[in-house]
């Protein structure tokens, strides 16, 4: 089963990579350009970054990434749960 979830967050796509370690705790991950791809044994999670550009907000310019996850091997209270658990962490590091 695969489930995707898409963000849009107000931070830069390097910003956003150097908050994923603590976000995936003790998943084994690497980086490949703009993507992250972390595995636990034969859970997989894929995660898509997309720089939008800046959003002019008054006299604010504020860098807007997609993010893109989906978890790949999930059954559909894991996928929720990894997800929750993600989405803490990542709105608690500004993202998300």
């Amino acid at each position: 089963m695969s489930d995707t979830v898409t963000h849009d967050v107000q931070t830069t796509v390097g910003a956003y990579l150097k908050e994923i370690p603590a976000a995936l705790g003790h998943m084994d991950y690497h980086v490949v350009g703009d993507r992250v791809i972390a595995h636990q044994g034969d859970k997989t999670v894929v995660i898509q970054l997309t720089y939008e550009g800046e959003r002019h907000l008054g006299s604010l310019d504020l860098p807007m990434t997609k993010v893109d996850v989906t978890c790949i091997g999930f059954s559909g209270n894991d996928a929720q749960e990894f997800h929750s658990q993600y989405n803490e962490h990542m709105m608690r590091s500004g993202g998300g």
